[in-house]
Order: C-alpha cells, then sequence, then structure tokens
C-alpha cells in the first residue's frame, strides 16, 4: 500500500535520520517513527517535510515541500506539531487519496482540518481523545482513534546498561516542561545530600529555537539537545526523572522512554500522564502545582524516601521497563 504523510512544519529541517543524529522534538520524532514503523510493515511509505533534499532513510522516501506539486497515494497522513500548528498548505496541492487521517500532536486540531475533511484522527491518548471529542463536538468519537507512542529497542535496559546512580536526576523536555521546578527540587535535594545532582537535556532546540543554556549551578549540569541512542544512555544513567509541570502533555514520550530504560518518573497529573503512570506501582505522581513550594517538598521528600529504599526502588523500576510498548 501507499502511504503519504504530509507536514508543512518549517520550524525546523530533518530528514529520517535527524532523531538519531542530533535529536528533535517529540512530535517530530513520532512522525519519523510512524513512517519507519509502516515501511517495516511492507508499505511504500513517502514523507513530504521539511527536509533539505530528497533521500531514502530506513525504507522511507523523503521529499522536500517544496519539490512536491501533487500527491496520489492510497493513505495520505497529515501532521503539524509545531510552527503554525497547520495543515492548511495541503490544501493547495492536488491531492487523490483512498483515506485520509490527521494526527495530533498537540492540544485541538491543526488549522485546516475541517477543510482537509479527514476520514479518521489520530491521537496519542484517550486524554487527547476526549480534549478532541470536547473542543470540536462536531467531529464523531468513532472517527478519533487511539495508538500510543512506542520505545525503540535502545531505549530498554537488557541491551546496554551502564552503571545506574541511583543520586543522579534528569530532565529531557523543553524548558516550558517544568525545568524550573527540577531545579528546586534538585537544589533541595543537593542541601541535604551533596550527591543529588540533575543532568538537563532539551533547552530551546528542541522546538527549533535558540540555544539558552541556564546559568551553571554546583549541582545542575546542562547538555542541550542530544540524539535519542545517546539520550537513551542518560536515563539509564539515572535514578529519577522530573516531569513536574502544568502544560497538560498529549502523551509524554520522554517518559515511556525513561520506564523502558529502569529509571523511576516522577511527574504532575497532567494531561496523559495519569494514563501512563500509576502512583507507587511504575512511577509516582505529586499532586499540586509544581510553583508552590510545598509541592516542590512533597516531590523532595518522595525522593528522599524511595532513594533509600531498595527494595521499592528495584519493584518499581521492574514494573515501569514492562510498561512501554516497542
Amino acid at each position: 500500500m501507499q502511504i503519504t504523510i504530509y507536514s508543512p512544519d518549517r520550524h525546523f529541517v530533518y530528514d529520517g535520520a535527524t532523531p538519531d543524529r542530533v535529536g528533535v522534538g517529540g512530535g517530530l520524532t513520532a512522525r519519523i517513527r510512524i513512517a519507519a514503523a509502516l515501511a517495516g510493515r511492507g508499505h511504500q511509505v513517502s514523507v513530504i517535510c521539511n527536509c533539505p533534499l530528497r533521500r531514502l532513510y530506513d525504507r522511507v522516501s523523503y521529499f522536500p515541500l517544496d519539490s512536491v506539486e501533487h500527491i496520489k497515494t492510497d493513505v495520505l497522513i497529515a501532521h503539524s506539531s509545531g510552527d503554525k500548528f497547520d495543515i492548511a498548505p495541503l490544501l493547495t496541492i492536488p491531492v487523490k487519496a483512498r483515506v485520509k487521517v490527521v494526527v495530533i500532536s498537540g492540544i485541538g486540531l491543526p488549522k485546516g482540518t475541517a477543510e482537509f475533511a479527514p476520514d479518521s484522527i489520530y491521537v496519542c491518548s484517550n486524554f487527547m481523545r476526549k480534549e478532541v471529542a470536547r473542543l470540536f463536538p462536531l467531529v464523531a468519537l468513532n472517527d478519533i482513534f487511539v495508538t500510543y507512542y512506542g520505545v525503540n529497542r535502545w531505549n530498554w535496559t537488557n541491551l546496554f546498561s551502564p552503571r545506574r546512580d541511583p543520586r543522579r536526576l534528569i530532565y529531557s523536555s523543553h524548558p516550558s516542561k517544568g525545568f524550573e521546578a527540577s531545579r528546586e527540587v534538585v537544589r533541595q535535594l543537593h542541601a541535604k545530600d551533596r550527591r543529588f545532582t540533575l543532568y538537563a537535556y532539551g533547552g530551546n532546540q528542541l522546538w527549533g529555537g535558540a540555544e539558552d543554556p541556564p546559568p551553571s549551578e554546583p549541582c545542575i549540569f546542562y547538555g542541550g539537545l542530544i540524539n535519542q541512542p545517546d539520550l537513551a544512555v542518560q536515563y539509564k544513567r539515572s535514578g529519577f526523572l522530573l516531569q513536574l509541570q502544568t502544560r497538560a502533555e498529549p502523551f509524554g514520550i520522554t517518559v515511556v522512554e525513561a520506564m523502558a530504560a529502569g529509571c523511576l518518573v516522577i511527574a504532575s497529573p497532567v494531561g496523559a500522564f495519569t494514563e501512563l503512570i500509576q502512583h507507587g506501582e511504575n512511577g509516582f505522581v505529586i499532586e499540586g502545582d509544581p510553583g508552590d513550594p510545598l509541592t516542590v517538598r512533597r516531590a523532595t521528600e518522595l525522593i528522599l524516601t524511595v532513594s533509600e529504599s531498595p527494595d521499592v526502588v528495584r519493584r518499581i523500576r521492574r514494573q515501569a521497563s514492562s510498561t512501554p510498548f516497542d
């Protein structure tokens, strides 16, 4: 079957190799992984996107946006995960497709969705299914289907397991997703036990912005944007992932990557996080505003308690690593 994925986003230049070579945000990573998974099942897959030139990668053909004047395919998948959150440029291209699908990675529907008239809408969590139905009641629930994002083989601990530091914390997201709360947690931990440190990855470049490293601190190390295999190693070296945020998360790819790597997740109950995390079973959910000192204190005390309980750590790590899909 011929499957074509189209994304008009221009805030990031990339192709199929970019996540594994440089690193990108979760929505763009999902687009590339979807293409590779479909090609792996024997389909003829093309991606029309903001790539620099035409190339074949992982059995997927990549075409620059401006090189395509018309689309003829069996299945056409439209996806926007950044920039203007808009698939309307697709409406200017002559299209012939048996089935049309919109993939949604952000809150709401991209501009141009109604005019595109998709046969189905693919969302990455039940939270997003409810959000789309709430915001757009004219969309039939039967036309919205849920599939969680999977995790690459290199994320699991059984492939390569470096020595783990139980007092090494990791933050791996855009700064807007709770970096300040993570820094405050590790400052309090470090004041009680100087072995606690935080390694931060991602930053503004994750969404195509300019690099803006935070001020240096004795207990905080900033690594910026790194590729997916290297990030997996950092999860395996760390005891806890901090994801304390107010932003409603459509899915949270970093959470399942950390789980597969055996890194214990501590997150806020926002968006899809409560679908992925069962408190005290495969991770921890901290109620309250991450900007509130009481919330930070609860997270700090939880980490101190858990890090001194090897049996609890082993149990939760074992259950966390069995949570994600491949």
